[in-house]
């Protein structure tokens, strides 16, 4: 029984691999939230990057609540789905649902539908855990749409997403470490803590 036990345990640990990074969010100096980032390597060969973060802030007398969820799924190296949510005070902010059909990405979003023929080969989600240094272009989830890469320095990439705001990453010896969200209102700041 034992020894069945911890054949099972094996195969189960072989057929998946994690890795699982965290993120402090802060804005004005203070920790708002937390954002939680996933890779998993499935037995398949599918890959399966998340993103998940929750976050509150008080801005002047009104509280506003975030939550955003990203996931990015892959098949023999190519993109075949992605989705993002996010909710401000529980209430769509902004959304999109993109799947591969054999032949063309399909999108459909909070800014309508339209379809597009270019391979997803890095999307944002892909910046923490690939090598940073050879991307170039990413797909941006929450516009749907690619964006361009800026290397600003051997530690830093940066792009604009369709409103304008700079996306500044930051990484120490390859990793990931910090990263910037200029808004309209606020910068947002993120701190790995894992």
């Amino acid at each position: 029984m034992q020894k069945a036990y911890f054949i099972l345990l094996f195969i189960w640990c072989s057929s998946v691999s994690a890795q699982t990074i965290s993120f402090d969010i802060c804005v004005f100096g203070s920790t708002i939230g937390r954002m939680n980032v996933s890779h998993v390597k499935e037995a398949d060969g599918n890959e399966l990057y998340t993103i998940e973060s929750n976050s509150q802030a008080r801005i002047l007398w009104i509280t506003k609540t975030y939550h955003s969820k990203f996931e990015v799924r892959y098949k023999d190296g190519k993109m075949i789905s992605s989705s993002h949510m996010e909710t401000e005070n529980n209430k769509p902010k902004r959304w999109s649902k993109v799947v591969y059909d054999g032949k063309k990405y399909d999108v459909d979003s909070d800014k309508g539908k339209r379809s597009f023929t270019e391979l997803p080969a890095y999307t944002d989600l892909s910046l923490y855990f690939d090598d940073y240094k050879k991307v170039n272009r990413v797909f941006y989830l929450p516009d749907a749409d690619f964006n361009n890469i800026t290397h600003v320095n051997d530690n830093t990439v940066e792009f604009k997403s369709a409103d304008g705001h700079r996306n500044v990453y930051f990484f120490e010896k390859g990793i990931i470490k910090q990263m910037e969200f200029h808004l309209a209102l606020a910068t947002v700041y993120m701190t790995r803590v894992n």
